[in-house]
């Protein structure tokens, strides 16, 4: 790596001015921030600015600026664009929006961004994988989501925890548990989990400890424990995104209900 660039990636790009844009970035050490380009027909190392300044393709910039708006002064490719379509690409761009509504700005995480790079990689070969859960997404695609999800909540400081409920008992697997974001799983009381019971906001001890083994790669989830997973994520982000909804769900929907 040249001295002074940091590694980077595009999550959303808008033209400013006559012959500018205005790209809001994720870089490895800076975290989220925002800068100025000008001069897009310029070229580049690994080609045009205009080209490489594209979602989902690995970068190395280089800003200037002591305001909160930088200005960019290098860029280079780092590698190829990820090849992502349908509801691949999609997820993509709900992993960007997601960062830029949640995610402080100047907040540098190295894990995260690794974390970031990991889940696009997923969503990339997850168009190989013939096994589709329910949402339409190939499962490993589906799993890539939920683990950046969930690493991008510890980041934030809510980290949760799948083995210990609220109260710090451990979870068992004859109850059934509801989610709170504010306090953790709490046990349902006079409840035992059974097939009939689970849904609805509740999940058996059972499927959550099957995803905490999961979270250690010991163990491979089933479709009801993905949609137990999800469920879980969505409401704790939910209190981080309040009530504006995302515009990339929006779009996952209307490009499922065109694919039936």
């Amino acid at each position: 790596m040249a001295e002074g660039l940091e590694p980077a990636w595009v999550l959303h790009r808008r033209s400013y001015g006559d012959n500018g844009l205005l790209i809001e970035l994720l870089g490895l050490n800076t975290g989220r921030f925002s800068a100025v380009v000008r001069g897009t027909r310029r070229k580049a190392h690994g080609g045009s600015v205009l080209a490489l300044l594209q979602p989902f393709s690995p970068l190395l910039v280089a800003v200037r600026g002591r305001a909160e708006l930088k200005s960019l002064q290098q860029l280079e490719s780092a590698g190829p664009r990820l090849n992502l379509s349908g509801l691949q690409l999609l997820s993509g761009l709900y992993l960007n929006e997601l960062l830029i509504r949640v995610l402080p700005r100047f907040d540098g995480q190295p894990s995260l961004f690794a974390q970031y790079g990991a889940a696009l990689e997923g969503l990339a070969s997850a168009g190989l994988d013939a096994d589709t859960g329910a949402s339409g997404l190939p499962v490993a695609g589906e799993e890539a989501l939920r683990r950046f999800e969930l690493s991008l909540l510890s980041s934030l400081g809510y980290a949760l925890a799948f083995d210990r409920d609220g109260d710090g008992d451990a979870i068992e697997s004859q109850y059934l548990y509801t989610f709170d974001p504010a306090v953790g799983f709490q046990r349902c009381v006079f409840s035992e989990a059974g097939s009939n019971d689970e849904g609805g906001g509740r999940y058996s001890g059972g499927q959550l400890h099957v995803i905490d083994h999961w979270l250690n790669d010991t163990a491979v989830l089933n479709q009801t424990c993905r949609r137990a997973l999800k469920g879980v994520t969505r409401a704790a982000l939910a209190v981080l995104l309040g009530d504006r909804p995302l515009r990339a769900r929006e779009l996952a929907r209307q490009y499922r209900e065109i694919a039936e």
